[in-house]
């Protein structure tokens, strides 16, 4: 129901009428963590959190894969910072298995496909030569390890690879000031417009409790669509 607040999914009735708000938002948040998450949980929340580390990096990240679904063609991340743009596949997968190299490839296409996208006029030299400058660069993280037929693809393709990545603990809560009215409001993970809102503005940071967040001066979203 889109018109529902999220949090009371994880509530209790009596909770979530009786509690303060900062309670029952903590209370929610923090039996969402420890649910029993599918594995497209698992990938969704690794995304989340390889963006994080992005950002802490000072790069404005899209958070394709979440948004877009299967729409994504492999670009799970965009992250861009002064001239260079990174486009991240994110790949959470058992220690038991290996990447291969039909996964660097793709990756590779999707690149070609996000400059020429981006720049219509210009040719495969033109990409090539962003691709050295490297104000274009692909990049592959993953939770296992690469094969070694996959990793001379990377390395002849000039991706970088980042292996054996552990999805780490980090503060989920993102505190957003709206670019119209200044208002200070923070967003939970499963609120709708959560991974479409960027931490890159003058003021906005993550928080990892709700009593943090208000105490910086946020409030909840009044929409649960957003704002």
């Amino acid at each position: 129901d889109d018109n529902k607040d999220a949090a009371s999914y994880w509530l209790s009735k009596d909770e979530f009428t009786k509690l303060t708000t900062q309670e029952k938002y903590q209370l929610a948040l923090d039996r969402y963590k420890k649910r029993n998450k599918s594995n497209a949980e698992i990938g969704r929340d690794f995304e989340r959190y390889i963006g994080y580390q992005y950002e802490m990096r000072g790069y404005a990240v899209e958070y394709r894969g979440i948004v877009d679904g299967f729409e994504d063609r492999g670009r799970d991340l965009l992250c861009h910072k002064n001239n260079a743009t990174l486009v991240v596949q994110c790949k959470y997968w058992s220690k038991q298995k290996t990447i291969h190299e039909n996964h660097i490839n793709q990756l590779f296409g999707t690149t070609v496909k996000y400059f020429l996208e981006k720049h219509p006029q210009a040719t495969f030299i033109d990409f090539f030569s962003e691709l050295e400058m490297k104000t274009i660069i692909p990049v592959f993280v993953t939770s296992t390890k690469l094969s070694d037929t996959a990793k001379e693809f990377a390395a002849s393709l000039n991706i970088t690879v980042v292996e054996n990545k552990t999805l780490g603990d980090y503060p989920i809560i993102k505190c957003n000031v709206n670019k119209n009215t200044g208002e200070k409001i923070y967003h939970l993970p499963f609120d709708q417009q959560y991974d479409k809102v960027k931490i890159s503005g003058k003021g906005e940071c993550y928080a990892m409790t709700i009593a943090e967040a208000e105490a910086k001066g946020f409030r909840r979203a009044k929409k649960w669509l957003g704002e």
